[in-house]
């Protein structure tokens, strides 16, 4: 616990060490705060920040257990893996220390800034809200937590991190390519990730594995690719918005479709799914190799849930 808390203090600290206030005084006053331009995330060789990236989301996923915010970053460090593979490749990327280094290491600084945030009670972002608590207490199953999850992290957050790096390198060339090419890392990381969640949390996502439903896949990586391109596109108009009033117009659109994404893909529930899943993880965790879980890990420890009660 105490070497996981460390290594999220060290990222978030570096990552957003200064931060400026892309999202404005209109803004929700939940909305997380951008890496800022010149202090980047990663500080060192690119391929050790994804790697300390990778060794603290799997330093959240052990402590959560059980936990149904667990599948989110079990995903994600599937992801990281994935981008650990093609950073030490080499040649995949014309700006590595930008899209592997301080894009990466900004933007995981926001969920982690956001699980902090709601462990301890206080107030998170509307689409992280509805991801926090659908896991806490819906009838939903563990694809729907990586998608709520995903929402957030990618149609709320990755704008503004964007914005706030930079959409042109120093010497004016686009960066839109590199970002573009992440999407291959995501693809790669899909199948594995599929597989774990399904293994870990919640046979029924293995419904989605390509390698016999290609169609879910298929359906899948279009999703993603749509939620990135429109996190661009508000990128851009973060970052080219002529004055604070247009910044902060663009932050509201960004929070409200995230938020009615949320509401969208929590919508479905199957009463009684909760204890089956917690049964599930809960008879497989040992043969896993993890930590045992804690009683009632889907709704929250106690220390968690005594900072909610004191919002």
């Amino acid at each position: 616990m105490a070497r996981r808390a460390r290594g999220i203090r060290t990222i978030v600290a570096v990552a957003t060490a200064g931060v400026i206030a892309l999202t404005g005084g209109a803004a929700p006053a939940s909305a997380g705060p951008p890496a800022r331009p010149g202090h980047p995330g990663c500080q060192g060789p690119v391929l050790e920040c994804v790697q300390e990236a990778r060794r603290t989301l799997e330093a959240v996923r052990d402590e959560l257990r059980c936990d149904h915010r667990a599948p989110f970053p079990a995903i994600y460090v599937h992801l990281q893996r994935s981008l650990e593979t093609a950073v030490a490749d080499g040649g995949h990327f014309e700006e590595p220390s930008w899209l592997a280094g301080h894009l990466n290491t900004g933007f995981l600084a926001l969920y982690l800034d956001a699980y902090e945030a709601d462990r301890a009670g206080r107030p998170v972002p509307p689409a992280w809200r509805a991801a926090f608590d659908a896991a806490r207490t819906a009838d939903v199953n563990a694809g729907q937590d990586v998608l709520l999850g995903a929402n957030a992290h990618i149609q709320r957050d990755l704008p503004h991190v964007i914005a706030a790096l930079g959409l042109t390198r120093p010497d004016g060339g686009a960066r839109k390519p590199d970002y573009d090419r992440f999407q291959e890392v995501l693809d790669r990381a899909y199948g594995p990730a599929v597989q774990d969640v399904a293994r870990r949390y919640d046979p029924l996502v293995a419904l989605a594995d390509d390698r016999w439903n290609p169609v879910a896949g298929h359906t899948a990586a279009r999703l993603f690719r749509m939620w990135r391109e429109q996190a661009w596109e508000h990128a851009r108009q973060l970052a080219e918005a002529p004055d604070e009033e247009a910044r902060d117009r663009v932050a509201r659109r960004i929070e409200a479709n995230a938020a009615q994404w949320a509401r969208l893909l929590g919508a479905v529930r199957t009463p009684g799914y909760r204890a089956v899943r917690d049964t599930y993880c809960h008879t497989h965790a040992p043969r896993r190799g993890l930590p045992q879980p804690r009683a009632g890990t889907g709704a929250g420890t106690g220390a968690e849930e005594a900072g909610r009660a004191g919002r």
